[in-house]
């Protein structure tokens, strides 16, 4: 099972399943059929689709079952690599007519209680199969490549508590549907500080539950790092289909939806904190909302939540917002414990009583109202059961990776994943590397936003309306419709259809916005502003996405996440082999907030070097 460390007994294993391995053309591809026995393990690198056969294969909680369609899993190379545990409990096989006649042949000649067929995406499809000897060493040589990874390179590992707490947390679910008054939300809570495994244990979560019901739903609350959406956004998904893409750049299964997406501004909840427990409380009501709706006399199906990271001071009371809006049942405690808020003065050995620390909050008692009138609920607070687990991050990764392989920061994954939803078409196993502003937005049409109908804001501050075009250009911003949120939880749009058909304000002016106490940013898009065409009235923008689906824009809204295509971190920059000087990277932007303030330039202004420390003052350690 994923329990247990991988060793050199099941390395040697998976060298004798490749050996078994039966090579397919198939429709521009090779697939790999692979019996297994069970028990059998194989860990997977790269891009590579799955599909069961006979049997049945485990995949981080998820259970693969036996049929034609394949599954897409994802593992970069900086990261710890998945693994496909055989079990032959499953279906025998699948049905005669749904495989193909030397796909039926193999199976009657072999008896293998499992079999899987696997299918390398990173391999053209346009080669030529079967052209030599030499064709079919390079083709071992990509498989043996993708499932035959090193000893040092280290795996997943599942806590050996996890399956027992989701079967513990699938008991509860009962009888009672949406409709009965006894009927309260099923939802698990993972929290945890940075770099302990949380997203992980999530995904884990959502997996092993959506085999067991057939649907999950997925609060992501972590702003920095989400998990199948960008950097600034609280959104709300329906899981059909397992997580099994294991990088910040692999593309979204199509089966899962995301139901609401609401911008909060940044990467961390300290940009707006009413705001960020204001759009938690938001989405969780609009779960409740579709669990009312679900059919049938099953119970709704059950909400995973992840949590950030933040654990001191004003983020510890941040998850604590977080806690009295989704009411968990269930709350996983990974990597140790916290100390509470509430914690009287202690006395030390001596009999002197210690002065608490006084931290951010304890100096701001509005901004404490505020997070517990944004975060609370009508219903009457349930019962939750506290669990902690220790990290298995740090024993996932323990082994040493290759020198070639550096794992990326926590601002590259950002600047990835906002990469990979304007681009699609990015390899997801490749690191970050930034691209000319010509070159990366080429493919993208530009789209046009009359005017008449957007207002303009700053999720942090207010906007003075002759800075609008100098402040919004070349930036990333979010194409918003605003919701008012009532009393008793329910959105309301804060715009009406009339106004948005006639136009609320006349053209040629810019009006701005500013978000009340009870109003969300529900997000529709994320779009790269190019420019403000003011012959024809109207904002140009590039987005990944339909047309259509920005008919209920009426709010532009920009916060505090600085993101540019041409430069991870300020760094990496790629140039065009051309000799005009449209090939700069900075085409046609040089940056954000060039306009701001005289003498600024082209550069974004930072606080961390302003901060009078040591190191920057070139002072020794021990200097006084």
């Amino acid at each position: 099972m994923a329990e247990r460390p991988w060793d050199a007994r099941r390395q040697a294993r998976a060298r004798r399943i490749l050996k078994r391995a039966w090579e397919r053309p198939s429709d521009g591809f090779v697939d790999f059929f692979l019996p297994l026995r069970a028990g059998e393990e194989l860990s997977v690198a790269g891009c590579v689709d799955i599909r069961v056969v006979r049997g049945q294969v485990q995949v981080w909680g998820a259970c693969l079952q036996p049929s034609r369609a394949f599954q897409r899993i994802v593992a970069p190379p900086w990261g710890a690599l998945p693994r496909l545990f055989g079990e032959a409990s499953g279906k025998e096989e699948c049905a005669a007519d749904d495989e193909d006649i030397d796909v039926r042949e193999f199976l009657a000649q072999h008896s293998w209680p499992i079999v899987m067929c696997a299918r390398l995406v990173t391999r053209p499809s346009s080669c030529n199969i079967g052209e030599g000897d030499s064709q079919d060493t390079d083709l071992r040589e990509e498989l043996r490549s993708a499932f035959l990874l090193g000893e040092e390179r280290p795996r997943l590992c599942a806590h050996q508590s996890w399956p027992s707490l989701s079967q513990n947390f699938l008991a509860l679910r009962g009888s009672a549907t949406a409709a009965d008054s006894a009927w309260q939300p099923q939802v698990l809570l993972v929290v945890g500080a940075k770099n302990v495994g949380k997203s992980t244990c999530c995904r884990y979560f959502v997996n092993t539950l959506l085999s067991a019901v057939g649907e999950v739903f997925f609060l992501e609350t972590d702003l920095g790092q989400p998990e199948l959406t960008p950097p600034g956004l609280i959104s709300l998904h329906r899981i059909c289909a397992p997580l099994l893409n294991f990088s910040p750049a692999a593309q979204p299964d199509e089966r899962n939806k995301c139901l609401v997406s609401l911008f909060v501004g940044g990467t961390t909840p300290a940009v707006h904190p009413i705001l960020y427990a204001r759009s938690v409380r938001a989405a969780v009501d609009a779960y409740v909302e579709v669990c009312q709706k679900h059919p049938g006399p099953s119970p709704p199906p059950p909400l995973v939540v992840n949590s950030h990271g933040w654990l001191t001071g004003l983020g510890l009371e941040l998850v604590h917002a977080v806690l009295r809006a989704v009411r968990p049942q269930l709350v996983i405690r990974i990597g140790g414990t916290v100390v509470a808020l509430e914690e009287d003065s202690a006395a030390d050995d001596s009999g002197f009583t210690l002065k608490r620390k006084r931290s951010l909050l304890a100096r701001c008692g509005p901004l404490t109202q505020g997070l517990l009138e944004a975060s609370a609920r009508a219903e009457e607070e349930a019962p939750s059961v506290l669990v902690d687990v220790e990290s298995i991050a740090k024993s996932s990764s323990s082994t040493v990776r290759p020198r070639s392989v550096r794992e990326p920061l926590a601002g590259e994954l950002r600047w990835l994943r906002f990469a990979a939803y304007f681009r699609g078409d990015m390899d997801p196993c490749k690191p970050p590397m930034g691209f000319p502003l010509r070159s990366f937005f080429e493919p993208l049409p530009r789209t046009r936003l009359p005017l008449r109908r957007l207002r303009f804001g700053l999720v942090h501050g207010p906007l003075p309306p002759g800075e609008i075009e100098a402040t919004f250009t070349g930036t990333i911003v979010a194409l918003c419709s605003l919701r008012s949120i009532s009393a008793a939880g329910v959105a309301h749009p804060c715009v009406s259809e009339d106004d948005r058909e006639i136009g609320h304000h006349p053209e040629g002016t810019c009006p701005v916005v500013e978000l009340g106490e009870d109003v969300v940013a529900r997000c529709v898009a994320l779009a790269f502003v190019h420019a403000f065409d003011t012959t024809c009235n109207e904002l140009v923008v590039y987005v990944a996405g339909p047309p259509a689906a920005l008919e209920s824009v009426d709010c532009v809204l920009r916060g505090d996440i600085q993101w540019e295509p041409h430069s991870v971190r300020g760094q990496q920059v790629v140039v065009e082999h051309a000799t005009s000087l449209g090939a700069s990277p900075m085409q046609p932007f040089c940056s954000s907030w060039v306009l701001e303030g005289l003498a600024v330039g082209a550069r974004a202004p930072t606080t961390r070097t302003n901060l009078k420390r040591r190191r920057l003052e070139g002072r020794p350690k021990g200097a006084a």
